[in-house]
Parts: structure tokens; C-alpha cells; sequence
């Protein structure tokens, strides 16, 4: 199967009646080839959730290499398997009396491929996150959150002030409350869980480092 549905922080959604499914495929141009992550920044690719979990197993980086080489080679093909088995998993989260929400950038960017699939198919809930300004003015199937980096904080504003949500990690540790604010809008707290199109607009999802960005003093992560 190319989604997965054992993602820790996705499974916290099962609570709140949401199945999530998730695409990973290898980040930014580690599988060789274009990159999937157009708008990535050196410490975006740094700092990179792709390693966390059961990422850092070689089986799983190979199997994600692998994935993106199809996606690559076979673009409208791989969008048809992945409608499938969108198709595939609503069925079975309705049989768990849960909805279906679909992920499928988890360590890409790719817009278009999420259009596409979400396009094809009504069968789920389909959201993303995005450092590309504006996208979700292309696609009104896919709910997008804009995420901060170390050099698009004026483009994080702009999509703040037009009613988009942005997230932004902090330096806040594990089990520590998140800062109230960031540039006077209010901060909800993103590591509830990952269903971002629940989340109310003008807000800014706030995340805590994970993984590398722990130890990181670069400008991706925010201090508190």
C-alpha cells in the first residue's frame, strides 16, 4: 500500500472519528531526480521529520525512495493507485463508523499530485501542509496550512491576514504549554493532532520541535 495509516500523531485523530491516511515519499530530491519539495530551505531539509520514528528504518527510506521514483516516472499512474486506495480505505473506516481524512504529502510538496487525486475521487477529507504561497487559491478540493520556514515569514503574514492558518515550530518542550501568540495571532496547539481542517481560521498552528530540531538554534524553530 502506498498510504499509511500508522502514523503516531495521525492516530490521535481516530479519536475525534477521523481515519487518516498518509502519503510518505522520500523528501525534497533524495530520490534522485526533481525535487517534490520545491519551496524547501536548507534547514527545512535539515530538520526534516522523514527519519523520525519508523522512518529511520532503511526498509522504510527504501521503500518511500521507491514510491517516489514511481511517482516521477508515472505521474497520472501513481494518482490513479493512490485514488484506489482512497477508495479501498474509506470503505474500511466506514465499517469503523470513522471518516476517511487523506494526507498525501506527508514529506512532499506536491500540490498538483493531491489536486489530482483529491479531484478523482469524494471519498475523503483531503488536507495538506505547504511552503508554496497561494496554492490553496488553485485547489478548492485540498484544505492547506502554510508552513514557516527561516525565510517566508513575511509570506506566513500575508497568508494570516487572508484567513489561511500557518505553522510554526517552537523551541517549547515536550508537555510545556505553547506560546499564546506569534505576531499577535493567537496560537492553537497543533500536536492535539493532525487534523488540521478542523482547525478554526486566522490561527497559527503551533507545533513543538521534534527529532533534530530539539537541538536546533537556526531560525527554522522559534524560541520561546
Amino acid at each position: 500500500m502506498l498510504f499509511t495509516l500508522s502514523n503516531y500523531k495521525t492516530q490521535k485523530g481516530e479519536a475525534q472519528g477521523w481515519l487518516t491516511a498518509i502519503l510518505h515519499l522520500a523528501p525534497a530530491n533524495e530520490a534522485g531526480g526533481r525535487t517534490v519539495c520545491p519551496k524547501s530551505t536548507h534547514q527545512c531539509r535539515e530538520l526534516c521529520l522523514n527519519t523520525a520514528g519508523r522512518g529511520a528504518m532503511g526498509t522504510v527510506q527504501a521503500a518511500r525512495v521507491r514510491k517516489t521514483l514511481e511517482y516521477l516516472a508515472h505521474p497520472h499512474e501513481f494518482a490513479s493507485r493512490l485514488c484506489e486506495e482512497v477508495v479501498t480505505l474509506s470503505k474500511r473506516a466506514e465499517r469503523q463508523g470513522l471518516q476517511l481524512a487523506v494526507r498525501v504529502n506527508g514529506t512532499s510538496d506536491l500540490p498538483k499530485l493531491a489536486a489530482e487525486v483529491a479531484w478523482l475521487t469524494s471519498r475523503a477529507r483531503f488536507y495538506d501542509y505547504t511552503k508554496i504561497p497561494g496554492v490553496w487559491l488553485k485547489s478548492k478540493y485540498v484544505h492547506y496550512t502554510f508552513s514557516r520556514s527561516e525565510s517566508n515569514e513575511q509570506d506566513c503574514l500575508g497568508a494570516l491576514r487572508t484567513g489561511i492558518n500557518v505553522a510554526v515550530v517552537f523551541s517549547t518542550k515536550k508537555g510545556e504549554p505553547l506560546p499564546l501568540h506569534w505576531h499577535h495571532w493567537p496560537v492553537i496547539d497543533g500536536d492535539v493532532n493532525d487534523l488540521r481542517f478542523l482547525d478554526p481560521p486566522g490561527h497559527v498552528v503551533g507545533l513543538r520541535a521534534k527529532g533534530r530540531a530539539r537541538r536546533h538554534r537556526g531560525g527554522f524553530v522559534v524560541p520561546v
